[in-house]
């Protein structure tokens, strides 16, 4: 009894300051609703076509005074107004937007380029819409399909395995374009890649370096060029020391098991260092480790890639190539609107170095 008690001193009192602010209520509510070129023409007492001309940024063409168009403009702040970007395009034939798909925005690399691209975009007065297409061309392609549909600009692409048809159609129907982390040599379509072979080169000339004597790669069993890359940059490094190349590829289907099974082999073949060419190869070997009591960097030598808080949290703390995702991620964007204002813009390709950071992992 006493609760209901309770609750009726809650209760009550809220119900009566309900009842006697619903009409203030209502009208909050009303206020929410899209806001047009006419309701801010009312409150400004101005035509709707001077509202037009001063929101498109076409005062000065149509001698529209500076005080009018600032009273316009905070009227317009002031009411919460939001451009109709689908008219806009009509009008001028853009709409503000661009298109990015990633393989997987829950990976903590592609999470951060999509941070990053976000950031460039919206300086430049872009909205982004994003898409994961989890490896799949036929996701992607129907990914791209739909972004072309919401009418974007242009699209950045990180594309993958088997994706080679879907590019060359955007490319012959001019579609402003730009490939990211990945590229395709036959294509000429420009993209921003990391320098993926020195980037191998230097990790595994590093573990050389620090006296291991076999040095081996677990890698994805992928054509794509940063992977392939990855291991040229791998068996030039281990051929110039004279070494044999231990490659170890694995499908990314059923990956956990595939990659115990590679994880095995290498340490059954006596392979005492490893060069891991992912961030998610490298956080399966953190993993293996641990679960298998392998001492670091004493019984294995590691060079991850891309770096993170399971790098920095290890008992070891983990050596890796360093990608400067920012850097990428901003060419990225300024190339693609390059290409969306100046329609005749030539292609670009990009490669940018990364770094290695060395710490306890590869020094025995």
């Amino acid at each position: 009894m006493q609760n209901l008690l309770d609750y009726e001193i809650i209760l009550l009192p809220l119900c009566r300051y309900l009842h006697a602010n619903a009409s203030f209520m209502k009208t909050e509510m009303i206020t929410l609703k899209k806001v047009s070129l006419k309701d801010i023409a009312a409150k400004a007492g101005v035509s709707t076509a001077l509202v037009s001309f001063v929101l498109n940024g076409k005062g000065q063409e149509h001698r529209i005074g500076e005080e009018t168009a600032r009273h316009i403009l905070q009227i317009a702040k002031e009411m919460n107004y939001r451009p109709n970007l689908a008219a806009r395009g009509l009008r001028s034939g853009t709409t503000g937007t661009l298109g990015v798909v990633v393989s997987d925005i829950s990976n903590p690399f592609f999470a951060q380029i999509a941070r990053d691209i976000e950031d460039a975009a919206d300086k430049l007065g872009r909205t982004v819409f994003f898409g994961s297409s989890d490896e799949s061309a036929e996701k992607m392609k129907t990914l791209i399909s739909g972004l072309i549909n919401r009418g974007v600009d242009g699209l950045i692409v990180v594309p993958c395995e088997h994706s080679e048809d879907t590019i060359q159609e955007l490319c012959k129907n001019k579609i402003p374009l730009v490939l990211l982390d990945r590229n395709f040599n036959d294509i000429n379509v420009s993209y921003v890649v990391l320098d993926n072979f020195n980037a191998a080169y230097k990790a595994t000339r590093h573990l050389i370096d620090s006296g291991y004597k076999k040095v081996g790669i677990i890698a994805y069993d992928v054509k794509l060029n940063h992977m392939q890359d990855r291991i040229r940059g791998y068996k030039e490094a281990v051929a110039e020391a004279g070494m044999a190349a231990n490659v170890l590829v694995i499908k990314q289907k059923n990956f956990d098991k595939a990659f115990d099974k590679a994880m095995r082999k290498a340490m059954d073949d006596g392979v005492d260092a490893l060069f891991l060419p992912t961030v998610t190869i490298t956080i399966s070997c953190l993993h293996y480790i641990n679960d298998h009591n392998i001492e670091i960097p004493k019984q294995l030598g590691l060079v991850g890639f891309d770096g993170g808080d399971a790098f920095d949290l290890f008992s070891v703390p983990v050596s890796y190539v360093s990608q400067p995702v920012r850097h990428l991620s901003v060419k990225a964007v300024e190339i693609l609107i390059d290409m969306i204002v100046n329609k005749n813009a030539s292609v670009q390709g990009v490669r940018i170095v990364g770094s290695l950071i060395v710490r306890q992992s590869s020094l025995p």
